[in-house]
């Protein structure tokens, strides 16, 4: 039986002889488990750093699926190369794939701050009303603005802490800084919270688009294809289906010689 670390090495000889650069462990992967980039006419992969072997192998598999992909659509936008019929029960199945994929402990952090963040919004909001009378409408909002305007509180307006020159001295100037016992700082406060939420949304948002991509489907779909054969069956057996007649009908050689060399 060929052993993982055999596996690897053939595997890494086989996407070389494709024209790929590939670096196993010498690098972060900017900040991933693997990286695949395109450079005009140079292609690389790298693996990252302190991957164990079965991690390696389903990376690769994950990361050739991306070159794979650039050779039938440079757009990485369209999947009929592989699935001809891209219906509505192949991309569920392709979604499903994913979200079953990714670690739920890894993206529930940014769900909780974002609950948090909109708790703190309410909370903030009510003591605004009840304290001193606040209105959501925009007539409201401008005319406290207009008041912190005139103090180099202004500042606070847009970010969470600033530097100010005063009097030839350097006075810093942070959210976390300020009491509730005034509108002015309350709102201050507010708007900091709705800076935050409104990075969070944009994360989550950009995770979304990147998880729900055509081409993080089909690598994330090869990657399982690779890594439990019988798992994809199970879950997403059309999508297997697709795959096993690809590769008998060896209808992109790319994909049946990283099997071939996978196994051999």
């Amino acid at each position: 039986m060929v052993s993982k670390r055999d596996r690897i090495l053939n595997l890494e000889n086989y996407i070389k002889s494709c024209g790929i650069d590939v670096n196993i462990g010498k690098n972060k992967a900017r900040g991933n488990k693997g990286f695949f980039k395109v450079k005009g006419a140079d292609f690389r992969i790298d693996i990252a750093k302190k991957q164990n072997e079965e991690t390696i192998l389903k990376t690769l598999a994950h990361e050739f699926a991306h070159f794979v992909h650039y050779n039938y659509d440079k757009s990485l936008k369209k999947l009929d190369f592989i699935f001809e019929d891209e219906n509505e029960t192949i991309l569920a199945e392709l979604l499903n794939i994913t979200v079953d994929s990714i670690s739920k402990d890894s993206i529930k952090p940014l769900f909780q701050i974002k609950e948090g963040l909109k708790t703190d919004i309410l909370n903030i909001t009510e003591k605004l009303k009840q304290q001193f009378g606040f209105n959501e409408n925009i007539d409201s909002c401008f005319k406290i603005e207009q008041r912190i305007k005139k103090t180099n509180l202004k500042y606070l307006l847009k970010y969470d802490r600033v530097k100010v020159v005063e009097f030839l001295a350097t006075k810093v100037y942070t959210i976390e800084d300020l009491d509730e016992c005034s509108d002015t700082n309350l709102y201050l406060k507010l708007k900091s919270k709705q800076r935050a939420l409104k990075r969070v949304n944009s994360k989550i948002s950009r995770l979304n688009k990147y998880y729900n991509s055509p081409t993080e489907l089909f690598a994330r779909s090869f990657e399982l294809y690779i890594a439990d054969n019988n798992k994809l069956l199970r879950i997403a057996p059309n999508v297997h289906k697709e795959f096993e007649k690809t590769l008998k009908e060896d209808k992109i050689k790319l994909l049946t010689g990283f099997v071939k060399n996978l196994y051999n």
